[in-house]
């Protein structure tokens, strides 16, 4: 996804939705085949769908995994739907779901560094 600054990390939510626009539909995939939001999609195409585009209509608003050191877990619109369905299945991430410890674990290296370097001055 593309780094703004209201998504400063570059990702989507992602969450399923019921209506809105299917993402990565095959009209997109030969002009963003060079991308690496491209690529994302067309891998997520062919991972869960038909190669050319997802089952189901993903959100496409931006994820932030950290607001105020507090983990989330996805979109503000959708983290509650997530984090309450993620500990009901006992804390353990869906096949083909990347670990949210990835993003978390980041951050968290990146602050400790950053801290680390402001105590050195």
């Amino acid at each position: 996804a593309s780094v703004t600054p209201e998504v400063p990390w570059g990702f989507v939510c992602g969450y399923p939705t019921s209506n809105g626009d299917l993402y990565g539909g095959a009209m997109y995939l030969p002009s963003a085949a060079q991308t690496p939001q491209g690529n994302a999609i067309r891998l997520a195409s062919t991972k869960f769908g038909n190669g050319q585009t997802l089952p189901f209509t993903p959100c496409k608003k931006g994820y932030i995994p950290v607001v105020n050191k507090s983990r989330k877990y996805a979109c503000p619109l959708h983290n509650s739907q997530r984090e309450r369905r993620f500990k009901r299945e006992k804390s353990v991430f869906r096949k083909g779901e990347v670990p949210l410890t990835t993003f978390w674990d980041k951050y968290e290296y990146e602050q400790d560094h950053d801290d680390l370097n402001q105590n050195k001055v």
